[in-house]
């Protein structure tokens, strides 16, 4: 790969199966290779660098397949995106994609009423004079309004069929106020709640409410915890991935501390066909097409080398996909100009590292700025008790890759040198060059 910091190449970030194609999503880039899921070949570049990026400090993106649509603030477009790139563009009205299925693209608006607090308990609750909806995106164009008969929306979750809305409804009580909670004397609106499950791929109803689509599953009202948790566990969604052959299932399991461990099932099946060790890796995403699964992967370790993707099939086979040296710089978003206080940035950044003991492990620290904007970046220079003889170096952007400066910068980056060098999570001494350890 080469190392001219002008170009840039694909990083892996997601893999989904969408329009006959594996479709492997840069981390930041609006861009994304497409593979032909039989031959495991790469065949082209599609990219919507026409949508612009979410404002500083935004959330994460968001793309669901079943079409492809990505929304990237829930104040911008919404668009569809095909093989060779947008199709269409919808306004949202503020409305955040969720998720997506063959009648479109489900998204929501947040609801949260107030405290409602009153001095005696038969007070009637305040209203909202609008009630919640759900906005649905067509796959031909246009977009459809879904009546949510609650008071209030709690939660939103999907899985392979349904979207799961966690709601607040009638019937409703007042009960005492907490003093713990500080909230004042008198009684706060209790409501009743439920989960509704409403089916991506039937007909978009009008209305929905605990009558009309009540959960016949036990779920809780409020958010899991299934995006922290990296556990094997068959139930949660970002850990599994099926097609028509099979169905497959990653994650950790204790006894094996490092490896992660892929199981394929055939329909029907409770015993495992195959059951895969992926030692020193951690599988981030994955996707089923051709009766294989296509994974994301990144290092256990911190001081591993960044993403891969790997594909399995009910063999127990695996073998890498070719993705490093796809150079996507020509398909990214452009770079603004540069600030004009970029030099007394860069100073007041040094001025908060340069000479700093940030950890009583470490000693002889200074900081310099090497290279130019945006590429350019902070180096911190220190030693460490622990690695006599050997001068270590960390290497820290100050803006990314559209030249938007990163936000706290030193509030971000003091605490990661103290956990690193308070945890020796550096590399092995071993991998030092000229007595100079990169980290």
């Amino acid at each position: 790969m080469s190392a001219d910091p002008q170009r840039r190449f694909l990083r892996p970030r997601s893999v989904f199966f969408s329009s006959g194609h594996v479709w492997v999503v840069d981390e930041t880039q609006p861009v994304a290779a497409l593979y032909d899921p039989y031959t495991e070949r790469f065949g082209h570049l599609v990219s919507w660098t026409d949508l612009p990026p979410g404002p500083q400090g935004a959330r994460q993106r968001k793309i669901e397949a079943d079409g492809v649509w990505v929304q990237n603030h829930r104040d911008g477009p919404l668009v569809r995106v095909g093989v060779d790139g947008i199709i269409h563009a919808e306004y949202t009205q503020g409305h955040q994609l969720i998720c997506a299925g063959q009648t479109g693209a489900w998204c929501s608006s947040s609801t949260r009423r107030r405290r409602d607090i009153a001095s005696t308990p038969d007070v009637p609750p305040r209203r909202s004079p609008r009630p919640p909806t759900l906005l649905v995106a067509l796959p031909e164009g246009g977009t459809r309004r879904v009546v949510i008969d609650a008071a209030a929306t709690v939660s939103f979750e999907f899985d392979e069929s349904s979207l799961f809305v966690g709601v607040e409804h009638d019937p409703w009580e007042r009960v005492p106020t907490s003093a713990m909670r500080n909230l004042g004397a008198g009684f706060e609106v209790r409501y009743s709640s439920s989960v509704l499950q409403v089916p991506l791929d039937g007909t978009i109803p009008e209305r929905i409410g605990p009558d009309t689509h009540p959960c016949l599953q036990d779920r809780p009202v409020e958010y899991t915890s299934e995006y922290a948790d990296t556990t094997y566990n068959e139930a949660h969604r970002r850990k599994r991935a099926m097609d028509a052959a099979l169905r497959w299932h990653w994650g950790t399991v204790t006894a094996r501390p490092g490896t992660s461990i892929v199981r394929a099932y055939s329909p029907d099946a409770s015993v495992p066909a195959t059951e895969i060790n992926l030692s020193g890796m951690r599988v981030t995403d994955g996707a089923a097409a051709a009766g294989r699964l296509w994974m994301v992967t990144t290092p256990e370790t911190r001081t591993g080398r960044g993403r891969s993707v790997l594909t399995a099939g009910v063999d127990g086979k695996v073998h890498p996909v070719e993705v490093e040296g796809i150079d996507i710089t020509d398909r990214c978003w452009p770079v603004g100009p540069e600030p004009l206080d970029h030099g007394s940035y860069v100073a007041h950044c040094l001025r908060g590292l340069d000479g700093v003991r940030f950890s009583d492990s470490v000693d002889e620290v200074s900081a310099t700025y090497v290279g130019q904007w945006p590429h350019g970046h902070v180096q911190v220079r220190f030693r460490h008790v622990d690695y006599p003889g050997l001068t270590l170096v960390e290497r820290l952007r100050l803006y990314d890759e559209q030249g938007a400066r990163l936000d706290n910068f030193l509030a971000h980056v003091r605490p990661l040198l103290i956990e690193q060098a308070d945890t020796r999570a550096y590399p092995p001494a071993s991998d030092a060059v000229g007595g100079v350890l990169y980290v």
